[in-house]
């Protein structure tokens, strides 16, 4: 019992971080507001942060749920209600309204993200972060660079949170030295913008890419779109799991809790 504890006082806040995220058994995606018996059914969550006050936080974790807020380190987000130079607008998401691509090299940006978002989470209390658009790098290559030092920098100045990074394909392996783990969107189904339809992949499509995160040794969470009455969501989340990961499945709106 005395060595346990040693070795737990002993630990990299990293490391235990880490091992946080590696017991995670359920966990959802849900940018709508969640309530205390919906999180009940959960080890993590991944939430809006906007959407909640510390005080609404701290009631949140009377669930026992890890909980982990979304934050886009590439994307305008007009309804945030914060604005940036418009010169650093550099092309719009088309699939989203309101999300317009910017240039991450400059200052004023840097700026946003570690002098206001963060510290605006972090004064929340969550217990990690969900970075999203680091794939912004299949758009925009030159931007490799940044995006591993800013992710660097939030583990440097967040060694106690928990880190999982959304798809970021080209960064994987440079990116698991600095994340407790990957989450990835649409690995067994698609959706189409354009139809508003849902597909399931075929086993061609997404085996080599189950090789390559299996290859990371990092935690994987699966996420994938189906409507909510499709009959095919449990072959979904049980193929995720013969893979060895951790699925959850939604609806592309990400705007309800499903069990």
């Amino acid at each position: 019992m005395i060595l346990l504890l040693l070795l737990f006082l002993t630990q990299n806040p990293s490391d235990t971080a880490q091992i946080k995220v590696d017991q995670v058994e359920r966990y959802a995606v849900c940018y709508s507001k969640v309530t205390v018996d919906e999180a009940k059914n959960f080890d993590l969550l991944i939430l809006e942060p906007d959407n909640y006050t510390a005080d609404e936080v701290a009631e949140l974790k009377k669930s026992g749920a890890i909980l982990i807020a979304y934050l886009n380190i590439a994307e305008l987000e007009t309804y945030r209600g914060y604005s940036i130079p418009e010169s650093l607008i550099i092309g719009k998401n088309p699939n989203w309204d309101g999300h317009f691509y910017v240039d991450i090299t400059s200052d004023v940006w840097r700026s946003l993200i570690f002098d206001q978002m963060l510290p605006k989470i972090i004064s929340k209390n969550f217990d990690g972060f969900f970075i999203d658009m680091i794939d912004i790098v299949q758009i925009f290559p030159h931007f490799y660079g940044r995006v591993i030092d800013m992710v660097k920098l939030i583990r440097m100045q967040n060694k106690g949170k928990i880190l999982i990074a959304n798809n970021g394909w080209a960064l994987l392996d440079t990116l698991k030295n600095y994340v407790d783990a990957f989450l990835v969107e649409g690995l067994f189904t698609r959706y189409n913008f354009k139809s508003k339809k849902y597909f399931v992949r075929f086993e061609r499509e997404y085996l080599d890419k189950v090789k390559i995160l299996k290859s990371t040794g990092k935690k994987i969470f699966t996420l994938d779109f189906l409507p909510e009455s499709d009959k095919r969501r449990d072959f979904i989340k049980n193929l995720s799991k013969h893979y060895g990961f951790t699925p959850y499945v939604s609806t592309i709106e990400l705007n309800k809790i499903y069990k």
